[in-house]
């Protein structure tokens, strides 16, 4: 019967198996080769799952007797293809290990992964503010100034009461200050004062500027205070300097000591130029008229005037002048300082509400909107007032 013989074929070659599977067994007692221990014991896998298989054939054989016989040709070779490969190993087994053959590996190129950086932790401190950009270098800007004084009294020096004496001053500024860079004093032709003289000493020095508009456009006036003091032997001189109280006094106490007292006006004579002070630059200019006057009035009704407003580098602070048919009314002197108030770079108000009794100049209000000014003062002969309207034109 074809089914039986496939079955006593398939006993035969387990049973060959089988001896050569005896065969490795010596052979790896010969040689202690751990390598082919393991090789048997894979075998002898093989041969456990193809006795398996073979048992599961003759189970299915009982099953089927008496039935029409169905071809098991396909199970029969698959385990005949197990066994013989189990066969092959075996034989392979009885060569030399020199006789194996490894078949390298090509290389794994390393694949490099991009670990992101941790986050960073949050600061409790806070970020310091960034550095501004620096500001742009500015123009230096540069007068020269000069006051013409008389001699008050004088000793150690042969200098005459009312003898005329200079204030001569180089002036700088880069637009928020004006620095006195140089002064010098002349008497009769001769300095009696030179800032650049030798010290040899100390010096306890300060100065300060102020910037008017001059009555003529493109004009300015200054006025100054000015201190050079301290013991020295050089042969700088001492000085002490103000012209809005209108005095001043250089004096030397090495050999050939001298002191020479002056009087000098409140400001310089007109500069011609370019203001040195940006707040200047600023000044209201403007043609007036007198509209009204009440009571004793210095001026009449349809007097001409000039006004010239000038802040100051104090912020809100304006230098006024009023001068109507050529007597100053407000800002004589060293008066006319005022609250005031700028805006896109002009000044639109003036304010001063003490009269002379009480701020030592009239009371004076400015409205550039309306183009009025009054101007208000209180004397011994009575109160009086003063309407002024600028002109149109400016």
């Amino acid at each position: 019967m074809q089914y039986r013989d496939e079955r006593d074929a398939l006993r035969g070659r387990v049973e060959g198996l089988e001896e050569q599977l005896a065969a490795a067994r010596k052979e790896l007692e010969d040689r202690r080769d751990d390598d082919r221990t393991a090789r048997v014991e894979q075998i002898e896998r093989q041969m456990a799952e193809a006795r398996r298989v073979l048992d599961q054939l003759g189970r299915e054989l009982d099953a089927v007797r008496g039935r029409p016989k169905r071809s098991l040709a396909v199970p029969l070779l698959v385990a005949a293809t197990v066994l013989a490969g189990a066969a092959v190993a075996a034989l392979m087994l009885g060569r030399s290990s020199s006789e194996v053959s490894f078949v390298p590996l090509p290389p794994v190129a390393p694949t490099l992964v991009q670990i992101p950086p941790p986050a960073p932790e949050p600061s409790s401190e806070p970020e310091p503010p960034t550095p501004a950009s620096p500001s742009p270098e500015r123009r230096t800007r540069t007068a020269s100034a000069t006051w013409k004084a008389t001699v008050t009294r004088a000793t150690g020096l042969p200098l005459a009461a009312g003898a005329a004496c200079t204030v001569e001053a180089k002036l700088a500024s880069p637009g928020d200050d004006v620095d006195v860079s140089e002064l010098q004093v002349l008497c009769g032709g001769k300095p009696i004062y030179r800032s650049t003289d030798p010290l040899n000493g100390m010096s306890m020095f300060r100065s300060s500027v102020e910037e008017d508009s001059g009555s003529s456009p493109g004009t300015y006036l200054y006025a100054i205070s000015y201190e050079d003091k301290g013991d020295r032997a050089g042969s700088r001189a001492e000085i002490s300097l103000d012209s809005i109280r209108k005095v001043g006094a250089v004096w030397s106490d090495s050999a050939p000591a001298y002191r020479v007292e002056l009087k000098l006006p409140y400001q310089s004579a007109p500069v011609q130029g370019e203001p040195l002070l940006d707040a200047t630059s600023r000044a209201l200019r403007r043609s007036a008229r007198v509209t009204s006057s009440t009571g004793p009035s210095p001026v009449k009704a349809g007097a001409r005037c000039t006004l010239r407003a000038s802040p100051l580098a104090r912020a809100g602070m304006c230098l006024t002048r009023l001068e109507c048919g050529g007597r100053v009314i407000y800002g004589e002197g060293t008066t006319g300082v005022s609250e005031c108030t700028v805006e896109s770079n002009q000044v639109v108000r003036v304010h001063d509400g003490s009269t002379t009794p009480n701020g030592g100049d009239p009371a004076f209000e400015l409205d550039l909107a309306t183009g009025k000014v009054i101007v208000q003062d209180e004397t011994k002969t009575g109160a009086w007032t003063t309407l002024v309207q600028l002109d149109p034109s400016g």
